[in-house]
């Protein structure tokens, strides 16, 4: 895949979400005593607190700012997701999908500083990603030329369900917050976003 022949909407959505995971390392390299066991990412967006690690309005700033910047620019590729949607069931998923990258801003907005406001637009977001991907599938498995990733739609929702629930339930003890979940969703998120730029790219949907 040559990067030099790609449109500009798929090439965006290509690099968005690294804005967003490059922002998130430099923030908990600025927070020394955040850990993935004990801590939310949001914790990391918090302007105050100083419990992690020196420097939290610089370290908010970073976090908050990645979550914004690439809530924008996935809006913008979403849109030309939607317009290349040739079914209602399809662009009703693209429509969820913005919905969720709203929510995804609304983070960076609303940091933990909000608290209940950031808890829910929080929720807002790990709840409508996964049923983008399963309307998606709903339709996308009908479709030979994508039915790979009507498929992958339809389980990875399932990946990040079952670290929650395992979270939730006790299983995994040494969890005492949400980070590792909350990554494993946001990368299950951008594994979906990039394997629906590859199949624009590579014409899958002219077919």
């Amino acid at each position: 895949m040559r990067i030099s022949g790609i449109r500009r909407p798929y090439l965006i959505g290509l690099f968005a979400p690294i804005i967003a995971l490059i922002c998130i390392v430099i923030a908990i390299l600025l927070a020394p005593y955040w850990t993935w066991e004990n801590n939310a990412l949001s914790d990391l967006g918090h302007y105050t607190r100083t419990d992690i690690g020196p420097n939290p309005m610089m370290r908010a700033i970073v976090f908050n700012s990645g979550l914004v910047v690439t809530g924008i620019l996935m809006i913008y590729v979403t849109l030309n997701f939607f317009k290349d949607q040739d079914s209602e069931m399809g662009k009703l998923s693209m429509v969820i999908l913005m919905i969720s990258e709203g929510f995804l801003i609304a983070i960076g907005v609303f940091s933990e500083n909000f608290g209940y406001i950031h808890y829910m637009v929080s929720v807002g977001f790990f709840f409508t990603f996964p049923f983008a991907m399963w309307i998606a599938s709903a339709e996308w498995l009908w479709k030979r030329q994508v039915r790979w990733l009507g498929v992958i739609s339809l389980l990875l929702p399932f990946v990040s369900y079952l670290i929650w629930n395992g979270y939730s339930s006790g299983a995994f003890p040494a969890w005492t917050d949400v980070a590792i979940p909350e990554i494993t969703t946001a990368a299950s998120c951008i594994v979906w976003v990039w394997l629906i730029v590859i199949s624009h790219v590579k014409g899958m949907w002219s077919e």
